[in-house]
């Protein structure tokens, strides 16, 4: 019993499968050829004849010729059409509506034609005349294996083509002997595929793996083969009229080849800077009429820009952007290989230009550009760099049939478009399955409870957040494809009257009438694969909603859990609090006897025991000290302690201010010609103050009081603003002021708000007269009664 294939011998099984095919087809041809020009030969066929081919082999040799676009006399009794069987490909007779007399077609007969669509068995009822087909062959060339080597040691590349070419040449000094080395088995990123196509002159692209020798075990060295030469054979009954290069994953070596085999039909160098630098999708398209290089002028070039999922047993090239070669290899759940993509497609047409145009730029480097024709001799290349299987392998082969090269390029473009789709589909799929929880989620109450809270590795919060943002660059990729195709292949350059973008010159010719009906139906293609990706782009934003909504759901049922959390850890912050509290107070009812014993440990204390002694000091001290910290506990006890302290400042530094509970405001200098002047006072007078304040002070805590009763116990007191007890230096000094103008030793003039005109209209004291108590009250109810004003 054999085991499963992997992949890559799955691959291999189909080239081998396709090769042969396409060499069967080829000797076909060849055979046909041969019998109509007279030279039939019997060749070994390797697949079992059908009905349809006896009948056809019995025919007469001129009256058969199995290619398409070309004419050949009928028998004397017609063939009827031939239809499908289920043993072999369907083969159609059909009669051409217009044609043109071939170099076999006899005089008298009606011509018929054999189409051969042999994988899909339709028939073709386009027009049989070559007219409709590129007909001029591209130049011929060809290469060896030292012309290869020596490109790649003299040609200076520019810092893009350094950076893809760094493993096989550095400072034009080959890396290895060899131009084709065996890597080694760990380096996966160069398991290259391609394919070769030449196009004749019937539209039909046959592949060129048959010229590569047998025995080759080097991809690099089958590609070289492939690519080396063109129209080499002067007596080919197939020159290729085109060629189609498409390149897979492509090693530093096959770079090189390319390089040297196209870089004089396209600015190789310019394909390289698109594959390297990470840029979006983009359409090189418009515009490239007025290059001042003839290589970008005849050259279309779309770039491919984006993301995809790293295969099975391949990885991405050193320089694209990707996860380490760890995390690649790591297949743990949670985890999306992803890795930059990026290919070109382009178009290169031969011949000379059939139009010019002027530059309608104001900065312009050259004021004129040529456009050349979409009928020319053409080549299309494809460069694909996916470190991935998802590459479409039959988007070529011999059942199509390409009018021209814009045709050809046009088919390999949808193809590129429908990979893409793919892609990003698997993208999708990966990111929806790594976000949605799965069917167990209903009944695991575990699995719940893991979704809603999150761990100590935020392991959900950062997976929701790289789905969302991967996502977005998903649709970001989509969005610039999208605008790419729209902003370029407008209506005007499907219907042929676009000025630089392949014009048809003659609207009503059967070439381009024939060629604007393929036109049509590849724009139905494209327009479908826009609608998929329109789809896509939407499902992609869809996604995005359901995980911001995850995510908000995880930040919610972890905040609850982290506010539960909370609570707890406030109890037992409180907790905490009373056990210091409660060592607080342990601690402080040990302080004072701890003093006591301090004091009577002293050595220089009496030796002998005195008991009585110890118990009267420890009361004393023991006794208050344990008062005074209860009475600080509560808050009725710190207001009583509070006011006794500020009663004792004010006695202390003889300033009644102090006993005020809010602060005086500082004196902002507004009215610095009236200043008034405060000094301080002797003990009897700041004694007397003192039981003013004391009764300010219990007027305001006794709120049940009137305003007449604090009149009638401080007369001298009218107004709600307390009394004013700073005495100018002129009342307090005016006993003395017969001797002289000095005031008395002791007194300190501060700011004083005593107008001068007040200080004119006061009496003079005597000398020798009532105490300054009773000037001070006297005054305070002069002031009252209207006679002076009380500033």
């Amino acid at each position: 019993m054999t085991g499963v294939l992997t992949t890559e011998e799955l691959l291999k099984r189909l080239d081998e499968q396709h090769q042969a095919y396409l060499t069967t087809f080829r000797q076909v041809h060849e055979a046909l050829a041969k019998t109509a020009s007279g030279q039939h030969q019997v060749l070994p066929s390797p697949v079992p004849t059908s009905p349809e081919t006896a009948i056809i082999s019995h025919a007469s040799p001129s009256n058969v010729m199995l290619t398409r676009a070309s004419t050949f006399p009928t028998p004397v009794s017609p063939i009827p059409p031939l239809s499908p069987t289920p043993n072999s490909p369907g083969l159609s007779v059909a009669v051409p509506k217009r044609h043109r007399r071939s170099f076999s077609e006899l005089d008298g007969e009606r011509p018929v034609t054999v189409h051969s669509s042999v994988l899909t068995g339709d028939s073709d009822e386009s027009d049989n005349d070559d007219e409709l087909y590129v007909q001029t062959p591209l130049p011929s060339y060809k290469y060896d294996y030292e012309d290869l080597r020596s490109h790649l040691k003299t040609y200076t590349f520019n810092e893009h083509g350094d950076v893809l070419l760094d493993t096989v040449v550095h400072n034009k000094r080959l890396l290895y002997p060899s131009l084709f080395p065996e890597y080694p088995d760990d380096e996966r990123w160069h398991l290259s595929h391609y394919s070769v196509f030449d196009v004749s002159t019937d539209g039909a692209p046959l592949s060129r793996r048959e010229v590569v020798k047998d025995g080759t075990t080097s991809i690099d060295s089958a590609v070289w083969q492939a690519i080396q030469d063109l129209n080499t054979d002067p007596d080919s009954q197939r020159p290729a009229v085109g060629r189609i290069t498409i390149v897979r994953e492509p090693s530093p070596v096959m770079l090189g080849a390319l390089h040297l085999a196209n870089n004089k039909d396209f600015d190789m160098d310019e394909l390289f800077q698109y594959l390297v630098e990470e840029d979006k999708s983009t359409a090189h398209i418009p515009g490239r009429s007025f290059s001042p290089d003839h290589r970008r002028q005849r050259s279309f070039v779309f770039e491919f820009d984006y993301f995809t999922i790293v295969g099975d047993e391949v990885q991405p090239m050193p320089w694209q952007r990707s996860d380490s070669a760890e995390k690649i290899l790591r297949k743990g759940e949670g985890h999306i290989p992803i890795s930059r993509c990026s290919s070109v497609v382009a178009l290169s047409l031969g011949g000379h230009p059939i139009r010019k145009l002027r530059n309608p730029a104001r900065k312009a480097r050259t004021q004129h550009g040529f456009v050349y024709d979409p009928w020319a001799p053409w080549q299309v290349l494809n460069i694909q760099c996916y470190p991935d299987h998802k590459h479409s392998m039959d988007s070529h082969d011999s059942t199509k049939h390409y009018v021209n090269g814009p045709e050809a390029f046009l088919h390999t473009l949808l193809a590129e478009f429908r990979d893409a789709q793919k892609r990003f589909e698997d993208i999708y799929r990966k990111i929806s399955k790594l976000v949605t929880p799965p069917a167990d989620f209903m009944f695991s109450g575990d699995l719940r409870d893991k979704l809603l809270f999150e761990d100590a590795e935020f392991t959900y919060s950062r997976r929701y957040f790289w789905a969302y943002q991967t996502l977005g660059l998903m649709n970001d990729s989509i969005k610039a494809i999208m605008d790419a195709y729209e902003d370029t292949f407008t209506d005007e350059v499907w219907e042929g009257k676009h000025k630089s973008l392949w014009p048809m010159i003659d609207q009503d010719s059967p070439r381009n009438v024939y060629w604007r009906k393929r036109m049509a139906s590849l724009k139905k293609e494209f327009d479908r694969e826009m609608k998929n990706m329109s789809k896509m782009f939407e499902e992609n934003d869809d996604r995005r909603k359901e995980i911001r909504t995850l995510r908000d759901q995880l930040f919610s049922g972890t905040s609850v859990l982290e506010s539960r959390k909370s609570v707890e850890l406030s109890a037992v912050t409180i907790l905490q609090g009373h056990n210091i509290k409660l060592l607080t107070l342990v601690s402080i009812f040990f302080l004072p006897l701890t003093f006591v014993t301090s004091v009577f440990g002293m050595s220089n204390m009496p030796s002998e025991i005195q008991f009585k002694d110890f118990a009267i000091t420890m009361v004393t001290v023991c006794v208050p000290f344990f008062l005074l910290i209860g009475s600080l506990n509560t808050t009725s006890g710190m207001e009583f302690w509070r006011s006794k302290w500020h009663i004792m400042l004010a006695w202390i530094f003889r300033n009644p201010e102090l006993l005020l509970e809010e602060t005086p405001k500082p004196d902002n200098g507004d009215n610095p010609s009236g200043f008034r002047k405060k000094r301080t006072f002797s003990g009897s007078e700041a004694t007397q103050a003192i039981n003013i304040r004391k009764a300010q002070v219990e007027l305001r805590k006794r709120s049940s009081i009137s305003l007449s009763s604090i009149k009638d116990q401080v007369p001298s007191s009218t107004s709600n603003l307390p009394p004013q007890i700073e005495i100018s230096s002129e009342e307090i000094s005016s006993g003395q002021a017969s001797n002289n103008s000095i005031p008395p030793k002791g007194i300190a003039h501060v700011v004083s708000p005593i107008t001068s005109t007040e200080k004119k209209g006061k009496p003079t004291l005597r000398e020798k007269g009532p105490s300054w108590w009773e000037k001070l009250r006297n005054r305070r109810k002069k002031s009252s009664l209207g006679q002076e004003q009380n500033v």
